[in-house]
């Protein structure tokens, strides 16, 4: 069926999906006036024709031309052969002026106003909608990391950025603050005691805090001056064997093993006995180069003379060796006492300091003078295994 655009007033069928002329929607888009039969778009509340307050338009009907029930009057009046009937006529035979119908005035662009009003309190609205929800995980994520965290510095953080957060958020961030500056306070309390009882107390009461490793360094430290003080080998094992990855293992172990190189082992006795032998028996035989084979080139000490020489003890040997005398004999008394000490600092080089005892027998033409006697002997050897101090003190005389 043939209508007229209710926009533009061009012809257009009514099962076009658009008027050709205007562009505007028609399929399924508008309908009839009850009251002028009017095309109108379905969604016009008033005919823009008749005026007619619209409270449901009837559809268009396929192959069906509508008629009003005033307009089926008049054209039946007209049929009939009639004029116009005194309905149409006011009184005194004048009639009825008839208002021309109106154009129909365009309604899109008011419509277009208020969707696009719509449109934009939709936009506001998700825009907020998306802002809050943002904000609200933003607070959430920020609450699960303070709770979680160990730094004073995070929770405060948490309560200065989120003044606004929900009140069991904010008292928990608070309670849990609270808690770690406590432990703050019992850490700085341990620390300025000095002591590791307080320290290992303070791990006892928080193993979680952010201080453990700082309080096991701490003993580990404190522990590691008293096996200085100590200076044993016995303190040093304890210290290894409490503090296997300790900061002064390797140190520990380093002066374990140079403590236990200055304990006089049997080598040791062994090489000191051999030196003092071989010297004792060269000055009985009167031989030079078996004495001077083991002295120092110079002697600290020799007979209590300040750096002595090879010459020194060549003479002392001549000296003993009086005309009358016959023979001379040394026997040591083996009572060894043997002190080994670093020759420098952090060396495994040493010198042996000596103390022991020898008895002196002589034989003589003069039967009156001395034959024995026992001398109290102080002694060191280089780490060259030369006698370099010799001192003899006599401590018994017999006739």
């Amino acid at each position: 069926m043939i209508i007229k655009c209710p926009e533009c007033g061009h012809q257009v069928s009514d099962k076009a999906r658009t008027c050709p002329s205007c562009g505007i929607d028609i399929a399924g888009k508008v309908t009839r006036c009850p009251d002028c039969g009017e095309v109108i778009f379905k969604e016009q509340n008033m005919c823009p024709n008749c005026h007619c307050t619209i409270n449901g338009a009837a559809p268009l009907a396929e192959e069906e031309t509508y008629m009003a029930p005033g307009r089926q009057a008049r054209e039946n009046s007209a049929q009939r052969g009639g004029s116009a009937t005194a309905s149409n006529q006011k009184p005194g035979g004048k009639g009825v002026r008839v208002a021309p119908p109106a154009n129909p005035k365009p309604k899109r662009a008011y419509t277009a106003l208020i969707v696009a009003f719509v449109l934009v309190l939709i936009a506001v609205f998700l825009g907020f909608y998306f802002y809050k929800n943002t904000q609200e995980q933003n607070e959430l994520r920020a609450y699960e990391n303070a709770i979680r965290s160990s730094e004073p510095a995070v929770l405060q953080n948490f309560l200065d950025m989120y003044a606004d957060a929900p009140k069991v958020h904010r008292d928990s961030v608070e309670a849990h603050l609270t808690a770690l500056k406590k432990i703050d306070t019992d850490w700085t309390n341990a620390v300025l005691s000095g002591s590791k009882t307080e320290i290992e107390k303070y791990m006892k009461l928080h193993p979680q805090s952010v201080h453990s490793a700082e309080a096991k360094i701490k003993i580990d430290s404190l522990d590691w001056i008293a096996a200085n003080a100590e200076n044993t080998q016995q303190a040093y094992q304890r210290y290894m064997d409490d503090h296997s990855d300790g900061a002064y293992y390797d140190e520990a172990r380093d002066k374990y093993e140079r403590l236990e190189a200055r304990k006089v082992n049997s080598d040791d006795r062994q090489m000191v006995s051999r030196l003092f032998s071989t010297y004792y028996r060269a000055l009985s035989q009167k031989d030079e180069n078996l004495l001077v084979s083991t002295l120092s080139p110079v002697l600290t000490s020799f007979l209590h003379k300040e750096q002595a020489t090879k010459s020194d003890v060549l003479q002392y040997m001549n000296k003993i060796h009086e005309p009358d005398v016959i023979t001379i004999d040394f026997v040591l008394n083996n009572d060894w006492k043997i002190d080994k000490k670093p020759a420098a600092e952090d060396s495994f080089s040493f010198i042996y300091d000596v103390e022991f005892s020898v008895d002196q027998k002589t034989e003589r033409m003069d039967a009156d003078k001395e034959h024995f006697c026992t001398y109290k002997v102080t002694a060191a050897i280089s780490t060259e295994g030369k006698i370099m101090e010799l001192n003899m003190k006599r401590v018994l005389q017999q006739e």
